[in-house]
């Protein structure tokens, strides 16, 4: 894909996705506890993050996807009983076939939220969810949050 006359880098692998999104996301240690592949369903959330936000503290969980978008929301889907924010997180050019394709789903689906991540790991809200109030606890997440305390 060229841009402007020169290469546009793009993700390879999945692992390259995440390790440049967590490494901007969590620059400024905004998780006060997080577990990657944290097993709160079948297959595993790629990452579950515990954070405070104006006082209130939100579970979050990722799936990061290069390609198969679908497969991420089913995924995205599967996390919600657990959490209060589900997001997938994919490449930027996704931008326009989340927007184009999936936006009915995630207006009905209200708490699943979709993170668009450039090469330079530099990343922006390409849906932003609502905050799920009630949530399951899940064994999991418990171990994520009093795990090092």
């Amino acid at each position: 894909m060229f841009h402007h006359g020169k290469e546009m880098k793009m993700f390879l692998q999945e692992k390259e996705l995440k390790e440049m999104f967590w490494k901007s996301y969590n620059r400024s240690k905004r998780a006060i506890r997080y577990q990657f592949e944290c097993a709160i369903r079948d297959g595993n959330a790629d990452l579950v993050t515990i954070e405070q936000f104006q006082g209130k503290y939100q579970i979050n969980a990722f799936e990061f996807k290069l390609q198969d978008i679908k497969k991420a929301l089913l995924q995205a889907e599967g996390n919600l009983p657990y959490v209060n924010k589900s997001w997938i997180v994919i490449p930027i050019e996704k931008k326009n076939l989340i927007l184009d394709k999936y936006k009915n789903y995630l207006d009905e689906k209200k708490y699943i939220g979709v993170i668009g991540v450039e090469p330079e790991g530099r990343y922006s809200i390409i849906y932003q969810p609502r905050f799920q109030l009630k949530v399951l606890l899940h064994q999991e997440i418990i171990k994520v949050c009093v795990i090092g305390l």
